[in-house]
């Protein structure tokens, strides 16, 4: 039985469903299954913890991901005690947009890249979202994000592109290209598409191939055989990566001389299109970007 609830957040997190069907837990209804936990995240995770140690329920949390770090020492606890909790985690992005550089987390994707037992999982649209919160609960032992955005994204073509089933190998190759990539993008969640699109557009010049490294934990366990095909490429070829978000870790990916785009400072208040514009989380950067380094 699934429990739990948003951080005062239930329209902006898409969990007011659930309280409507379920009805709010409260002294004169025992039997409700959503939580107001109002704005109390760390208090939230703890008692969602508490409720996986007793054991017989399924709990989860919802807030935006910059709030995220209210949360951290019940999510680093439950990482070390095996606890399969699951948060959802909105506006997961600069593309928050006019709330500012306090909402946008910049840094919060790579620091919970970093805690030991703990699924980060960032869907590149919807299919793979329903996917992300299947793969979540069916942890036994460890916990999970998932990672939404904002603003919407478009549904990937499944007959253009490869499976959104793929996303149980953690990462793997979307887009391939006939023979050994002169270039390889990675990306994950609403940047999938922008590295979809600046492929597109370098083809007449380069073989590009573009993976979608929905999760890292799952990667990193699959089978050598598989890690090597998905990251096969020209052993002089550009590796880049494309997230909204701090670049710092990629280059365990792109090594150290590839091409990391990315944000590396605080964000910006202005609508999403525009930030996203500033900080050239765009298909034009990225092309221009490695057209550039291309040709140097």
């Amino acid at each position: 039985m699934l429990v739990g609830g948003s951080a005062d957040l239930e329209p902006s997190n898409v969990t007011a469903g659930f309280a409507k069907l379920v009805s709010d837990f409260n002294k004169d209804n025992k039997s409700g299954m959503n939580f107001a936990y109002g704005v109390r995240e760390f208090p939230m995770g703890t008692i969602n913890n508490g409720i996986a140690l007793h054991g017989g329920l399924i709990p989860f949390g919802a807030t935006f991901f910059v709030f995220a770090d209210y949360e951290r020492p019940a999510a680093r606890m439950r990482a070390l005690q095996n606890l399969p909790v699951i948060s959802e985690y909105t506006h997961d992005s600069i593309y928050v947009g006019e709330d500012g550089p306090t909402h946008q987390p910049v840094e919060h994707l790579m620091s919970y890249r970093a805690i030991p037992n703990l699924l980060i999982l960032r869907p590149a649209d919807a299919n793979e979202a329903v996917l992300a919160s299947k793969i979540a609960f069916e942890q036994k032992k460890r916990p999970s994000f998932v990672l939404l955005t904002r603003q919407g994204l478009p549904v990937l073509d499944r007959d253009k592109y490869a499976s959104h089933e793929n996303v149980y190998n953690g990462g793997y190759v979307i887009s391939d290209c006939d023979t050994e990539a002169d270039v390889l993008i990675f990306a994950t969640g609403s940047e999938v598409w922008i590295a979809l699109e600046a492929k597109e557009r370098l083809t007449d010049k380069y073989n590009v191939k573009v993976v979608n490294m929905f999760c890292w934990e799952i990667f990193e366990e699959q089978g050598s055989d598989y890690k090597s095909n998905v990251l096969c490429s020209k052993n002089d070829a550009l590796l880049v990566s494309v997230e909204a978000g701090i670049t710092d870790g990629w280059q365990k990916y792109t090594g150290r001389y590839g091409l990391n785009i990315g944000i590396n400072t605080f964000g910006e208040s202005a609508p999403g299109s525009e930030v996203a514009k500033h900080f050239g989380i765009t298909t034009d950067n990225v092309y221009n970007k490695i057209t550039e380094r291309l040709n140097k």
